[in-house]
C-alpha cells in the first residue's frame, strides 16, 4: 500500500503530517522540548485533531529519549482529558531505539491509558507497528 503523507506544519522542534491512508495526524518531535514550549506544541496538536475530527493519532518521539516528569503529569492530567472531550480515543507513540526511551514510553503508556476507560495509548518501536495497531482499532 502506498503511503500518502501531507505535511501540515514543519517547525524546528516538531512536524505535523496527515496520513491520508489512515486518516490520522502524525506528530513528530524533531528536538527536545519541555515546560511551556512542550505544552504549547501539544495544544497545537490537539487543535489539529479537533479541526479534522481525528479519533486517533501517532506521536513520534524517536528524536527524544525522555520527557520531564512534570510534562508527563500534564499529559495525563490535562492533555488526555482534553483529547477525550474532543472525541480522541486512541494514541500511538513511537519511541527511540534505546532502553531508556523504551522504559520512559512504557511509563507514559501506562499513565495515559489509565486516564479514562474509553482512551488507550500504546507505544511501539516503529511507525509501521503503530500504524498497524491503529488500523485495527
Amino acid at each position: 500500500m502506498a503511503q500518502t503523507m501531507t505535511v501540515l506544519e514543519d517547525e524546528d522542534a516538531y512536524t505535523i503530517e496527515w496520513d491520508e491512508d489512515l486518516d490520522v495526524p502524525v506528530f513528530t518531535w524533531d528536538e527536545y522540548a519541555a515546560g511551556e514550549t512542550f505544552r504549547k506544541v501539544a495544544k497545537k496538536w490537539e487543535a489539529v485533531m479537533e479541526q479534522r475530527g481525528a479519533e486517533k493519532y501517532i506521536v513520534n518521539t524517536e528524536s527524544v529519549t525522555a520527557h520531564e516528569d512534570e510534562d508527563k503529569r500534564w499529559l495525563a492530567e490535562t492533555w488526555v482529558p482534553d483529547l477525550i472531550d474532543i472525541g480522541v480515543r486512541r494514541g500511538a507513540g513511537v519511541y527511540a531505539d534505546s532502553a531508556i526511551a523504551s522504559m520512559e514510553m512504557e511509563e507514559v503508556e501506562e499513565s495515559m491509558s489509565a486516564v479514562h476507560p474509553d482512551y488507550e495509548f500504546r507505544v511501539f518501536a516503529s511507525d509501521e507497528e503503530a500504524k498497524a495497531w491503529l488500523r485495527d482499532q
